[in-house]
């Protein structure tokens, strides 16, 4: 099953760690072609690729932690920043 979409690079901050990491998003124009639908839709999680992984008062708080996926769950998404 082929997926159609674009990749979204996004900034993510929680109450405990932000990160950066690519979002898939549908194909644009209409329904559900940003980011913002994406986020509104009712699924509960989203995951995102090739991401870098800042945690807040850690002690690498200059090397993020790299991780090819990361599934977030939306109640701990403080705000999302759409980067490209």
């Amino acid at each position: 099953m082929a997926v159609s979409g674009h990749t979204v690079r996004v900034r993510v901050q929680t109450r405990r760690f932000r990160c950066e990491g690519s979002l898939l998003v549908p194909a644009p124009g209409g329904y559900k072609g940003r980011v913002l639908d994406l986020l509104n839709c009712e699924a509960e999680f989203f995951a995102l690729t090739d991401v870098d992984l800042y945690w807040e008062g850690g002690e690498d708080q200059e090397a993020p932690r790299q991780e090819d996926v990361l599934i977030l769950r939306k109640g701990e998404i403080q705000f999302v920043v759409p980067l490209d």
